[in-house]
């Protein structure tokens, strides 16, 4: 998940963790977010991965859910069991991640499955089950704010967007930051031999005229080990 994608660039900054700064509640934003992955195996067959995510900002939430192109079928058309006769189950790599972060400051993480009509809470223990790395400043940002102060600016702002870049243990990183949205419009890393890069634009799109995480408010609840069975 794009959590986990995006998470993992304050490792390659520095091995020390980042201290998180505190995140103000926002003006509601929508942003359709493309990952491009691509590697080159000792065996030399070249792998490519994409894939998009839309991502939802308001307040204290964020909701994730990934882009399905037409014709690939949804969570509740696929089955558990054999033959068709099992039960419908939640697709947990397309399913929706939902994420609060209250005044306590105690996240609530859930999936959600507009099928089932049901939200399943996730416990920290289970945060990497799900791709999130338990970073608020990340699932808010897409990018921890805090990593930029590891990479060099270079040059000035350029159509509202601060580019750094930073290189650690063979791996080069660039990112383009909008200053006004605070968040990464791309981020860019490939290894010193260029066998492995990851590409990751992101753009803004029309916010939709009610929160997603909306509708689920009145889902019936259960807890992410269900899914397990």
């Amino acid at each position: 998940m794009l959590g986990g994608l995006l998470a993992g660039l304050a490792a390659i900054l520095s091995p020390i963790a980042l201290a998180a700064p505190a995140t103000p509640a926002g003006a509601p934003l929508a942003l359709r977010v493309e990952h491009q992955l691509s590697s080159l195996g000792s065996d030399g067959v070249k792998r490519d991965v994409a894939f998009a995510e839309r991502v939802y900002r308001a307040g204290n939430a964020v909701w994730i859910e990934r882009e399905l192109p037409r014709g690939v079928p949804h969570e509740h058309e696929q089955e558990s069991g054999k033959g068709g006769g099992g039960h419908k189950h939640v697709d947990l790599s397309t399913a929706a991640r939902w994420i609060e972060n209250p005044p306590s400051g105690k996240l609530s993480v859930t999936v959600v499955s507009d099928h089932l009509k049901k939200v399943f809470d996730v416990k920290p223990a289970e945060y990497g089950n799900i791709g999130f790395d338990g970073s608020w400043p990340t699932a808010y940002h897409l990018l921890d704010p805090a990593a930029l102060k590891q990479m060099r600016a270079v040059g000035p702002l350029r159509n509202g967007a601060q580019q750094y870049q930073a290189q650690r243990g063979g791996e080069s990183v660039t990112v383009w930051w909008d200053v006004a949205g605070q968040f990464p419009r791309s981020v860019e890393s490939r290894n010193a031999g260029g066998t492995s890069t990851k590409l990751t634009r992101v753009t803004t799109v029309a916010t939709p005229q009610r929160a997603p995480w909306e509708r689920a408010r009145a889902y019936a609840r259960g807890e992410y080990t269900d899914l397990m069975d």
